[in-house]
């Protein structure tokens, strides 16, 4: 029994060589395996109100957002433990203010690259500088065995 019938035992991966023969996986828009369940965190928000948000929702950083919800920012567990220790709770979060984001008509491959080069765990999806929802290392690694991450 060689290598080909293991491939076609496994049903995800006889769904991604299925997906792989219709057009390349890395080809496929990053709008079809997207988290569109988004936590976006209102610019101007305070210290403890962004913390309780994280929390809340279960994540790590979440994109910061203006009255228009475009991206201006990133806001993560990490900044906010930092701002903890040497401000007050009740003050403004400060944040990353050039955030890497992907395009909404980006491809897996793109979010493959921007998630290995920049080591992050999710990435904000936006349209025209508004957010639209989020690539995450989960999303994609689902996307690549067939499974739905949602």
């Amino acid at each position: 029994m060689g290598d080909s019938s293991i491939l076609h035992s496994n049903e995800g991966l006889t769904n991604l060589q299925r997906q792989a023969e219709e057009k390349s996986i890395a080809d496929v828009p990053v709008s079809e395996f997207m988290s569109k369940n988004l936590l976006s965190v209102p610019e101007g928000t305070k210290i403890y109100s962004a913390i309780y948000m994280l929390v809340a929702h279960k994540v790590g950083s979440a994109p910061v957002v203006n009255v228009q919800n475009k991206i201006v920012g990133v806001i993560s567990e990490h900044d906010l433990l930092l701002q903890t220790a040497v401000r007050d709770v009740v003050s403004a979060i400060e944040f990353h203010k050039s955030p890497v984001t992907i395009e909404l008509n980006a491809t897996l491959r793109d979010a493959l690259v921007l998630l290995y080069k920049h080591k992050f765990r999710r990435i904000p999806v936006t349209e025209r500088g508004v957010v639209v929802g989020t690539v995450t290392r989960m999303d994609v690694l689902c996307k690549l065995i067939g499974k739905d991450n949602k």
